[in-house]
């Protein structure tokens, strides 16, 4: 059966291709039969048009040539598909003279089309004539006549040629596919007989014996072991049914034994799963708590000591005034009370399974927590030789916001600014209503510092992420300050968002919205 279907796919396919080529030959041929015509009616137009300009009727100039162009394009399309049906044929063995008939015409009528050109301009030069009858003569030569052959018989001769073709392939495209259609009902109804034959005969071999082992794969399948198999009749079932009945006495005695060992084992896994279960929970707990706990305390204490030890060292250098010592003793209690405030807070957060900060949100100026900021860290920058550009609006802004928190996040974002960037370096502070959005209060610190590659602007935001630039940078960064100054900016319904390039400096900018309409000045 499979050899006979294999063959008939063979010879199918085969026939098949046979008609899809004398498909593809009969296109080819109506191709050029229409080309043919499509030649005839513009040659007939550029007559018409020759016949107005000779006379002095209505004509616009330039057809003549577009029309001999147009002329010209349908020969260049004729010769391309008559070289199709020249190779379509040798592909098919078929041995006529066509295609050098073919041929011949084209190069008449190209040669005519080409010879159309002077006298086309002669007669757009002269312009209507009173011997029409004799330039009309000249120009009729060289429509009609080429080699001695009358050039519209040709034209004819050949829609007629190439009409026959298109006959002759339709008809034997339609041949094969007949051809094809008796061969595939032939073969289906050959191959279905076949198959009623070999199916009667094998269930009548193999009804009892698989009639058998499906009753016995049921029972099985039950849970009943008990069950034997039939041993006797064809050789190959007798020895499977020896096999099953030997596999089925196995299962039955070690079925009693697992039963019994099972169900001590359940006892115990059980027991142990929930002890296990319970240990690995607290152990989960205790330990994310102390990891973000270590993080956060060590990122930060930082900038606040920081900030205590710059004061100290720049109070302890040389004679100062008692107002200086008492600004810089201000700025180091300021400082110390925001560690202070710090350390309750990562403590509480430790203690808490939400992990919050408790915020409280009153109508502050952020202007005012935008001073103390830029002076507590006035001397880390003049430590990094780092100038502070501040540009601030004169007009007064409220927001609803903490103010100790809100001056966390400013000194984040203006302490990160001055270690990113470069000694000598500048770092601009802009703060003031949002031009596009005067119910907004902005602040925009840009550095130009070591920038950040497009890449890893996507994770700045998650915690204890440091791309390969920070840490060659800055060795000792952790990774905290973004993720809480932003977490901090949103619980305080604000926005943040960087802006970066490699080596073009960042740009940070926070906004938040004011508690009353904005006031009617630009801003900085």
């Amino acid at each position: 059966m499979a050899a006979l279907a294999l063959a008939q796919g063979g010879l199918a396919a085969w026939i098949a291709n046979r008609a899809e080529d004398q498909v593809l030959r009969g296109r080819v041929a109506g191709d050029l039969q229409s080309t043919f015509w499509e030649l005839s009616a513009t040659k007939q137009r550029l007559r018409a048009w020759s016949l107005r300009a000779l006379m002095g009727a209505p004509h616009a100039p330039g057809d003549g040539e577009m029309l001999r162009l147009r002329m010209s394009d349908a020969i260049v399309r004729l010769q391309d598909l008559s070289a199709r049906a020249e190779q379509m044929d040798r592909a098919m063995g078929i041995q006529s003279g066509e295609s050098a008939q073919r041929d011949d015409a084209l190069k008449l009528l190209s040669q005519s089309v080409v010879a159309l050109r002077e006298p086309i301009a002669d007669i757009n030069r002269r312009g209507p004539t009173q011997d029409a009858l004799t330039a009309w003569a000249a120009i009729e030569s060289v429509f009609d006549k080429g080699a001695g052959r009358d050039l519209r018989e040709m034209l004819n001769e050949r829609i007629r040629t190439e009409a026959d073709i298109l006959k002759r392939t339709r008809q034997v495209a339609d041949l094969y596919l007949m051809r094809v259609k008796v061969l595939s009902w032939s073969a289906a109804g050959t191959l279905g007989l076949m198959a009623i034959v070999l199916a009667f005969y094998f269930t009548r071999a193999l009804r009892r014996p698989l009639s058998a082992m499906s009753e016995g794969a049921r029972a099985f399948e039950q849970g009943r072991l008990d069950h034997r198999m039939p041993e006797g009749g064809f050789l190959e079932f007798s020895r499977l049914g020896v096999s099953i009945n030997r596999m089925a006495a196995e299962l039955s005695a070690r079925r009693e034994q697992e039963a019994e060992l099972r169900a001590g084992l359940e006892v115990q896994v059980a027991t142990r799963t929930k002890e296990l279960e319970a240990a690995l929970g607290e152990l989960r707990q205790v330990e994310a708590r102390r990891r973000q706990l270590l993080g956060d305390i060590s990122h930060e204490l930082r900038t606040p000591m920081t900030a205590i030890r710059g004061e100290a060292e720049v109070a302890l250098r040389g004679r100062k005034s008692l107002d200086d010592y008492r600004d810089a003793l201000q700025r180091i209690t300021q400082a110390s009370g925001q560690m202070g405030a710090l350390i309750e807070d990562l403590l509480m957060m430790a203690r808490s399974d939400a992990e919050i900060l408790h915020l409280n949100l009153t109508e502050v100026d952020p202007r005012q927590a935008l001073e103390e900021a830029i002076a507590t860290l006035s001397p880390i920058a003049h430590v990094r030789e780092v100038e502070l550009q501040v540009a601030i609006e004169d007009a007064p802004a409220r927001v609803a916001a903490d103010g100790q928190r809100l001056q966390q996040v400013m000194a984040l974002l203006i302490d990160n600014a001055i270690r990113y960037s470069h000694p000598g370096g500048a770092v601009e502070i802009v703060a003031g209503s949002d031009a596009a959005t005067p119910e907004i209060w902005r602040l925009e610190i840009k550095d130009h510092g070591i920038g950040i590659a497009p890449p890893d602007l996507a994770h700045v935001f998650e915690r204890g992420y440091r791309s390969a630039a920070a840490r060659a940078h800055r060795a000792d960064g952790t990774g905290l300050g973004l993720p809480i100054a932003k977490a901090l900016t949103e619980r305080q319904g604000g926005a943040l968002r960087l802006e970066s390039e490699t080596n073009r400096g960042v740009r940070a900018i926070l906004t938040l919205p004011k508690t009353e309409p904005a006031p009617s000045e630009g801003v900085l």
